[in-house]
């Protein structure tokens, strides 16, 4: 079980064992039902699992009734953002949507939802930097490694949790900037891309720095940079993007929670108190703060507006490069 899977696992049974025995005042909840239901699009022990299980810990206390993190992956997050989309709008069914979620919006013509239309924003709750990752056992012991890699005949092969995820796009604007080819080679979700990266399956990943950090510290990832804007002081000796040369290149994996479209405001407003609480709380900040994260709280507008501006963001690359997803 690798260290994500294991945190997963310790933050459920202390979800389950704070609410196995008592009586929760659900009427002081803004649910009806028995509990607030937060949907991750993404599998059990990615990093919007974790994330989204931190908060969620402490938001049931903030709110009155349990917070229960679902996971419901498929199609690079299109399965559970539906499911969400389709939910009766009473404030029990909540989204956990990322970055990726919004370049799925991007990449597909066809989706069953759109999600300027069909979800009303509680919150943005904050981002994690990238981390640019390589196996231990490969020869890429520098950035410049990478780069001669890259412009190789063979060019370098690169994993991602699936096509059109932000993990994808930045392998892809890095080897653009570059000069380099690549080859993509698409896993069911973050988890399954680190596990082929430490098997040298694959030869580079941009895993969120709250999963590339324990691999990392054990000394089973090289890290050549960060996305942030400052080194991290977890990762002191690890440089910035930045200093690599790269100014411009700043993915980041963002979290906002959303709801079905037509959720009373009231209910919205609740959520959001909530949840803001749970987020600036100084215990769940520790946590986060452990990963990287900065908490960056935004009203339901400056959601709709970071979403709408991170779309065109990622728009502009997908064309150039004529990435499609075909499942």
């Amino acid at each position: 079980m690798t260290p994500i899977n294991r945190a997963v696992c310790a933050l459920t049974l202390l979800t389950a064992a704070n609410f196995g025995g008592t009586s929760i005042a659900i009427a002081s909840g803004p649910c009806p039902a028995r509990f607030i239901k937060m949907i991750v699009p993404n599998p059990a022990g990615g990093v919007g699992d974790l994330i989204s299980r931190v908060v969620a810990e402490k938001a049931s206390a903030e709110l009155g009734q349990p917070v229960v993190v679902e996971n419901r992956s498929g199609a690079t997050t299109v399965i559970g953002t539906d499911f969400v989309a389709k939910s009766k709008p009473d404030g029990c069914t909540i989204l956990s949507l990322t970055a990726s979620g919004v370049v799925v919006s991007v990449l597909r013509e066809n989706l069953p939802y759109k999600l300027e239309h069909d979800f009303a924003p509680i919150i943005g709750v904050g981002s994690l930097p990238m981390a640019l990752a390589v196996p231990v056992a490969s020869k890429l012991n520098s950035f410049a490694d990478l780069g001669a890699a890259a412009k190789s005949k063979d060019g370098i092969t690169y994993g991602s949790g699936g096509t059109g995820s932000l993990a994808h796009l930045s392998a892809v604007r890095l080897i653009k900037e570059l000069h380099g080819t690549g080859n993509h080679i698409p896993y069911r979700g973050n988890s399954d891309a680190i596990q082929g990266l430490l098997g040298n399956q694959i030869q580079l990943f941009f895993p969120s720095t709250a999963e590339a950090l324990p691999f990392a510290k054990s000394g089973k990832l090289r890290l050549l940079g960060v996305t942030s804007d400052e080194r991290l002081p977890a990762l002191p000796d690890v440089p910035t993007m930045k200093e690599l040369g790269f100014a411009g290149f700043s993915p980041r994996l963002w979290f906002a929670l959303l709801a079905p479209v037509d959720t009373p405001p009231n209910i919205v407003s609740r959520l959001r108190d909530g949840f803001a609480k749970a987020v600036i709380d100084p215990s769940v900040q520790e946590r986060l703060r452990a990963y990287g994260f900065t908490t960056e709280i935004q009203n339901p507008p400056a959601v709709s507006a970071f979403m709408k501006n991170e779309a065109g963001r990622w728009s502009k690359l997908i064309k150039e490069e004529n990435i499609k997803i075909t499942d």
